[in-house]
């Protein structure tokens, strides 16, 4: 084993120790990479010695797996994303159960976990039961998300060395107090003395003399000895660990990190809210952390709300659009945590910020794509493209529908596809066999007459395809259909 290995599994190790489940935005980032890439599986993976740790998982239910068997093993040696569209034609997966075997993975996607330090811990990765691609959009949502994966993991692992570093800082001072009343009474001793030689003055029992000033020398001696001792046990070893990790949380670039008193003004900024919201720290501290808000949502009084809620909770969560400086906007995802003395009482907040606009922009990128396809399938003629619920009840209606079988959407939308069917073909039940093959098959062929909606027939070429979710779930049908009247009955005659 290498040494850089046995340095990337060192920290392997100290990243296990996050509580993965204990943070929603761990879930929520592999939720959207399935949504937004279109498989029903995404994993957020550490690989150690001989294990792939899944410490987030999205459509399946598991912990771990051999590393031997694993496909991240193989993302993490890569440049980048390792896509991987079909695990049956690659040889480095021809004796791999996990494709020869169930669950017969074929589709995999992983973006290496690519730390601060450069070390690659992990993957978050995408899986697909059946062959599968990303498209440039895609590609670049992965890699997006991997990087709020490390950033959300560095950090988790900052906040717990900060709270290890707080309790240590608690014992020692719990320390200190022991100590002082230990103390106390061997400084009463000089200082008692100290006391009593000018007191002798003041009362005429004792002149100022050599042996007056040796004797209160020697007292004043004493007492300046325990003091500095005192000092220098409260002083001396202060933890420089603490102070070290304060500066590595100033340091911080990819996330505003923000310090407020319990009222919401500004106590302490961040390198990163500096470069996030362009405010250096000089310019900001002590005003009021609500002029980071749009007009709108302080009218809303949306940044007191967030405090409240994190007083009532412990924490606020919120998105949307922040102000910069100079009046741009960017995408802010808030997470705002109560801190409480140790009698349990507000004593401010710590608020942390993440710019998610490039995913966000992403986001929007990939609506408007979608609506425009939308669009595009709304404006065929030449094929009748309707979407179906599960139970065969029409969701969707194109022109093609409304020219081929003569509905408006208006009239259709609501019914059952059966409709179409002749009285012969609903009493054998093919619409319900079509839907069940389709089910169970992926997709369903049948050609037959269909009926128009002024009873007229028509030879139509029928694709029934079943729609699934991220846990493979079916929960609706496309149906394509071609009118292929003309050619039917050219082969009649």
């Amino acid at each position: 084993m290498s040494a850089e290995e046995i340095k990337r599994l060192d920290e392997v190790k100290r990243y296990l120790t996050i509580d993965f489940d204990g943070v929603n935005e761990f879930k929520e980032i592999t939720d959207l990479a399935s949504e937004l890439c279109g498989t029903p599986i995404s994993l957020i993976t550490l690989l150690d010695k001989e294990t792939n740790w899944v410490k987030v998982a999205t459509g399946v239910d598991i912990k771990e797996s051999p590393r031997a068997i694993s496909f991240c093993q193989h993302a993490i040696v890569s440049d980048g994303v390792l896509v991987i569209p079909d695990a049956t034609k690659d040889q480095r997966f021809d004796d791999n159960p996990l494709v020869h075997q169930a669950p017969e993975v074929r589709f995999y996607a992983g973006a290496p976990l690519v730390m601060s330090n450069g070390y690659k811990l992990g993957t978050l990765c995408l899986y697909d039961l059946q062959p599968n691609d990303l498209t440039e959009q895609q590609y670049k949502i992965l890699v997006s998300l991997s990087k709020q994966v490390v950033y959300l993991m560095e950090m988790e692992l900052s906040k717990m060395a900060l709270s290890q570093k707080l309790e240590e800082l608690e014992e020692k001072n719990e320390s200190l107090r022991q100590i002082a009343q230990l103390q106390s009474h061997e400084i009463r001793q000089p200082l008692t003395s100290v006391i009593g030689l000018v007191n002798l003055v003041r009362d005429g029992q004792h002149e100022v003399d050599d042996d007056w000033l040796k004797m209160i020398t020697k007292a004043t001696d004493i007492l300046d000895g325990k003091i500095h001792s005192i000092v220098n046990e409260t002083m001396g070893n202060k933890d420089m660990k603490l102070t070290n990790f304060n500066k590595v949380v100033e340091e911080i670039e990819d996330y505003a990190i923000i310090l407020l008193d319990k009222t919401g003004h500004i106590e302490n900024w961040n390198r990163g809210a500096e470069k996030m919201k362009g405010y250096k720290a000089q310019d900001i501290v002590a005003k009021d952390y609500g002029q980071c808000f749009s007009d709108e949502d302080r009218a809303k009084k949306l940044p007191e709300l967030l405090l409240r809620t994190a007083e009532d909770n412990g924490v606020a969560r919120n998105t949307g659009w922040r102000i910069k400086k100079d009046g741009t906007g960017f995408w802010g995802s808030d997470v705002i945590t109560a801190i409480h003395d140790n009698d349990g009482s507000i004593i401010g907040f710590i608020k942390v910020t993440r710019d998610l606009t490039d995913i966000k922009n992403t986001q929007d990128s990939l609506s408007l794509a979608e609506e425009r396809s939308r669009k595009i399938i709304d404006e065929i003629e030449d094929y009748a493209i309707i979407l179906l619920d599960v139970d065969g009840n029409i969701e969707r209606w194109n022109k093609g529908a409304q020219k081929i079988k003569g509905y408006r959407a208006k009239e259709i939308i609501g019914k059952n596809f059966s409709i179409f069917y002749s009285d012969g073909d609903r009493t054998d039940k093919l619409p319900g066999t079509i839907l069940a093959d389709a089910k169970k098959n992926g997709r369903a062929y049948h050609e037959g007459w269909r009926i128009k909606k002024d009873g007229t027939r028509f030879w139509g070429s029928v694709v029934v395809t079943a729609i699934h979710d991220n846990d493979d779930e079916v929960i609706g049908y496309v149906k394509v259909t071609r009118d292929l009247t003309d050619k039917k009955l050219e082969e009649e005659e």
